[in-house]
């Protein structure tokens, strides 16, 4: 049952680890993404493209050997200081334990000192995810400015909300490695792969 499931997971290390292809890491976060009922589809071929080519700036978290998680991000060539997180997905069997929080700061130790913002963009009525990166910038001591970059009305078919630019930073190494001893110590549970 689920509430089994959610208590096994309270309880159980979760791994954040950079996604590979060869044990096919594309096809777990097309489903997951399917399942979350809110991400946009996407044909499940972006996904291995973004475990192949975006590995570096993205991860997958995993618990037991099942994956409950992931975020496809990428290194935008215009900011190559810069991480773009594109989508995030988190298993309901894993909802509430921190774990979206957790992912970005995976990217963030991984990709730390060579970048120095956390982009994504997120929309109004995305109250979890502006919590999230809210609360990333907090726990790193950085700015955390929002602007729309992709007006509602610029978008075909239906009603589309805007897309707001959260972008965090600048984001000090020093911050990194403070977070990170910090939380290694309140949340033995949680291992970050480099």
């Amino acid at each position: 049952t689920a509430s089994s499931s959610s208590e096994r997971h309270d309880d159980s290390t979760i791994v954040i680890r950079r996604p590979r292809l060869e044990v096919g890491d594309g096809g777990a976060m097309w489903r997951l993404a399917r399942e979350s009922g809110v991400l946009e589809e996407n044909a499940e071929y972006t996904y291995h493209m973004f475990s192949h080519y975006f590995g570096d700036a993205s991860v997958v978290a995993e618990v037991d050997g099942e994956t409950v998680g992931f975020i496809a991000g990428f290194r935008p060539p215009d900011h190559p200081d810069a991480v773009f997180v594109w989508q995030i997905a988190v298993d309901a069997s894993a909802r509430g334990r921190g774990l979206a929080s957790a992912m970005i700061h995976g990217i963030v130790q991984r990709l730390a000192p060579d970048i120095r913002y956390v982009e994504a963009t997120v929309s109004p009525s995305n109250e979890a995810s502006q919590r999230t990166f809210r609360g990333v910038a907090r726990d790193l001591d950085a700015l955390c400015n929002e602007e729309i970059l992709f007006p509602g009305d610029r978008f075909h078919g239906p009603s589309h909300e805007d897309e707001v630019l959260f972008r965090i930073g600048p984001i000090e190494p020093e911050q990194v490695e403070q977070f990170t001893e910090t939380q290694q110590q309140s949340n033995p549970n949680l291992v970050v792969e480099p």
